[in-house]
């Protein structure tokens, strides 16, 4: 088996380091910067800027082979935990359940 030389090394090593360096840079979050966006990304912004997440997902995967976005790159903490209470104040309160008796069947008649 042959050695790998110096060159092979540090080709080795740029393409890592460039894989790293793209990888972080999808974790970003784009609504911060609103000058410099798109109009696909403008209008996810401004979805995710609603009451739940619902019309950002849709819009996203509708225009996904347009505008190539991701979700988590127009999604702030402070989003997620309003969409979050959103969703907690449109549960209804525990619902009513009733408990049948140990000696009833259901659908049984009495007389």
């Amino acid at each position: 088996m042959k050695a790998l030389t110096q060159p092979t090394w540090i080709s080795i090593a740029v393409l890592a380091a460039g894989t790293a360096a793209c990888a972080t840079a999808q974790a970003e979050y784009r609504c911060a910067t609103p000058g410099l966006l798109t109009y696909g990304e403008v209008r996810a912004c401004e979805l995710a800027r609603r009451e739940t997440p619902h019309a950002l997902i849709h819009y996203i995967n509708r225009t996904k082979g347009t505008y190539g976005l991701y979700v988590n790159d127009y999604v702030s903490d402070a989003d997620v935990e309003r969409w979050e209470v959103a969703r907690q104040k449109a549960q209804p309160a525990s619902p009513n359940v009733t408990i049948a008796s140990p000696g009833t069947k259901s659908g049984a008649k009495s007389d």
